[in-house]
């Protein structure tokens, strides 16, 4: 598997009682995951975490010259990497659970369905996070004490449908490699040179700015629907994670800074 990410403290992204020095910070967290078919059986061609921090109760602006954002992209570098990804989003989810105030994913209930269906890592009877979370997904209009708000911005944010479309609708302008039915077909391509060998380097850019800009548009529509971030007219998502994680994909960032 390969890992990228921005964060001191990787493994605990929101922040725990651990960590040497102590500073209340409240986190927004978003996902997204790209999928490719092997024969009838999904196989994770990416999967992203986006942790935004957020005021406990008034909305924060954001522009491309003023984006903070921490990232997590997984990446498989073999055929048979499902299992190390999924144990890093259990992880994940587990902590997001408890630590994030919201949690977004765009069509969460549908990955959480396929995230169900993997082999477990290890023969593991349950996987407490994606479990966990997907069983409270179902009722998440009913906010309950001591876990995080959820924000499905297929469901919960209009107009409903593909992430490109919403964040057009609401100011957001997507990176046009990725809009539509596009994002996809990159990601079931990379999935088949995946299966005959190993991915290009310019694949495994592709593939890694795809789906942090995925959690990052899902972290923005997230933020709005849950009234803690707003931005002013148009948002060019290319801008903005280019800001601060232009060095992951330089190819389609352009090497810009």
């Amino acid at each position: 598997m390969r890992h990228l990410t921005n964060l001191g403290w990787a493994d605990t992204p929101f922040g725990p009682s651990t960590r040497p020095v102590q500073k209340a910070t409240l986190h927004l967290g978003a996902l997204a995951m790209l999928w490719g078919d092997d024969a009838g059986d999904p196989v994770i061609m990416g999967a992203s975490l986006v942790v935004v921090p957020v005021h406990r109760t008034r909305s924060l602006p954001v522009s491309a010259d003023l984006v903070n954002f921490g990232y997590r992209v997984m990446l498989p570098e073999g055929s048979g990497d499902n299992e190390q990804i999924l144990t890093e989003i259990d992880s994940i989810l587990v902590q997001g659970l408890r630590d994030a105030q919201v949690l977004a994913w765009h069509s969460g209930g549908d990955d959480h369905h396929v995230l169900r269906q993997l082999p477990r890592p290890g023969g593991a009877a349950r996987l407490a996070g994606v479990n966990s979370v997907a069983e409270a997904w179902k009722d998440r209009a009913t906010r309950k004490r001591g876990i995080a708000r959820f924000v499905d911005t297929s469901h919960d944010l209009e107009p409903f449908g593909l992430i490109s479309g919403a964040a057009q609708h609401h100011g957001l302008v997507p990176l046009p490699e990725f809009a539509g039915g596009r994002q996809q077909d990159a990601a079931q391509a990379a999935c088949e040179k995946l299966l005959l060998g190993a991915l290009s380097e310019d694949s495994a850019e592709l593939l890694a700015a795809s789906v942090l800009c995925s959690a990052f548009t899902t972290a923005l529509l997230g933020g709005k629907a849950a009234e803690r971030l707003y931005w002013d007219g148009e948002l060019d998502v290319r801008d903005a994670v280019a800001a601060v994680a232009w060095d992951i994909a330089p190819s389609v960032y352009q090497g810009m800074p």
